[in-house]
């Protein structure tokens, strides 16, 4: 445009060209010269853009951590609503209703896990000579007469319940009476019969060990179902 500006300015000199086209050709230039100058304007705010943009878009990201650390915060918030017990089992003697407000280690409830039900019996000191972990046991529940059932001892208790009683007994005027003491021995029983709930804490059964594999001498005691 400007080569074109410069050849019609040079004819119109010499009178070659008109005064109208050398006009013409002056205005089209200036229309030229303003389209490049709205070019680059338009190309610098566009430059200037790329600037906002990008940070407008660490800006974004910065939300979005803040957005995902509410996030957590709320979902850890709510799990605080739920109370879940540190294993399975049964709930029994309920102490808090739905709706009561709770304080922190306030009792809600007794848990009784079924799948996991021992046997706590209570053998005399004498019976404990031939007793070890280990030895097949036959088990008799009050409560179901007409099923067997086949146990394991699983340990021996390391001390008689006296000494493990809140007050133990102290003899300190010296005189001394014998009393055959009765140590516990835990009893485990198979996984199917824990599993189904036969057995529940509390219930009476009759347990005999037999110290002999193959013979008939055996350890019988009285006693009753636990729990862990």
């Amino acid at each position: 445009m400007q080569s074109e500006f410069e050849r019609q300015q040079a004819l119109a000199g010499k009178e070659f060209a008109s005064r109208q086209t050398l006009e013409q050709t002056i205005a089209n230039r200036d229309q030229a010269n303003a389209t490049v100058q709205s070019a680059q304007a338009a190309l610098d705010g566009a430059i200037a853009n790329v600037g906002v943009l990008q940070a407008q878009k660490k800006e974004a990201l910065r939300t979005l951590e803040e957005l995902k650390t509410a996030l957590a915060k709320a979902e850890r918030d709510l799990s605080f609503t739920e109370i879940r017990a540190p294993v399975d089992g049964v709930i029994g003697n309920r102490a808090a209703q739905v709706g009561d407000f709770m304080q922190t280690g306030q009792r809600l409830a007794a848990l009784v896990p079924l799948s996991d039900v021992f046997i706590d019996a209570n053998f005399k000191e004498t019976q404990l000579a031939r007793l070890q972990s280990g030895q097949p046991v036959s088990i008799k529940v009050d409560a179901l007469p007409d099923e067997k059932i086949d146990g394991v001892v699983a340990s021996v208790s390391p001390a008689s319940g006296s000494v493990f009683s809140l007050l133990p007994p102290d003899n300190a005027t010296g005189n001394f009476t014998k009393i055959v003491q009765r140590l516990g021995v835990r009893i485990r029983v198979p996984a199917d019969v824990a599993e189904r709930g036969a057995l529940r804490p509390g219930m009476s059964v009759v347990v005999a060990v037999n110290t002999k594999p193959g013979a008939a001498a055996s350890l019988a005691a009285r006693t009753q179902t636990a729990a862990n």
